[in-house]
């Protein structure tokens, strides 16, 4: 999974928050066979560091047909709306990767809680946001904390949530006070200030 994938996943990681009503019939049709939730379901199962081979066994292509189709349905991304069904389709399958081809094929990816508490979470998206700004890899941060991104995006879920409902409370306050001072850890870090 490149980085531009990274970041639509993790732009529709926030739609999987509010609520909407999509047309569930806007998913874009098959590419070479693969339909648009196989190959989230096979991404979020790349992201976690599982082997491509067997990727491509359970869906019985060969790596250019996957290169061609990933190609593919990331330009469809990047040409939709990330407000649309699509992009939380996407979020919602690469959250449960048991679909299509990959129902019966080892379910999803076990999780491991290393996330457990707010702060284990605010130093590692305070890291995220900081070396995004100072131009480091996403997945080389994930991985110095003993993540990949499908971990990140199950992990990170209960605490955006927690996030969205401490907002305009006193909660709240508490959780930016964390969240700011791993900021300024790694802002130092970075030496972006």
């Amino acid at each position: 999974m490149n980085f531009r994938a990274i970041r639509y996943l993790l732009a529709a990681a926030v739609l999987l928050l509010a609520p909407a009503a999509f047309a569930e019939d806007s998913l874009p049709g098959p590419i070479n066979g693969i339909t648009f939730e196989e190959w989230a379901a096979g991404n979020a199962r790349l992201s976690n560091d599982q082997k491509l081979a067997d990727v491509l066994k359970v869906l019985g292509v060969d790596e250019k047909t996957w290169n061609d189709t990933n190609t593919a349905f990331i330009d469809v991304l990047r040409k939709g709306d990330p407000a649309g069904y699509t992009y939380r389709r996407y979020a919602e399958v690469f959250a449960d990767p048991a679909v299509g081809r990959f129902k019966g094929a080892g379910d999803k990816p076990e999780v491991k809680g290393k996330l457990a508490t707010f702060e284990d979470y605010a130093r590692v998206q305070a890291h995220m946001t900081v070396g995004y700004e100072a131009g480091q890899d996403p997945q080389a941060i994930l991985k110095e904390h003993n993540l990949t991104v499908y971990e990140y995006s199950q992990e990170a879920k209960p605490w955006i949530q927690e996030i969205a409902k401490a907002a305009g409370s006193g909660r709240m306050d508490e959780l930016n006070v964390v969240m700011e001072h791993y900021t300024s850890v790694y802002r130092a870090r970075y030496k972006l200030d």
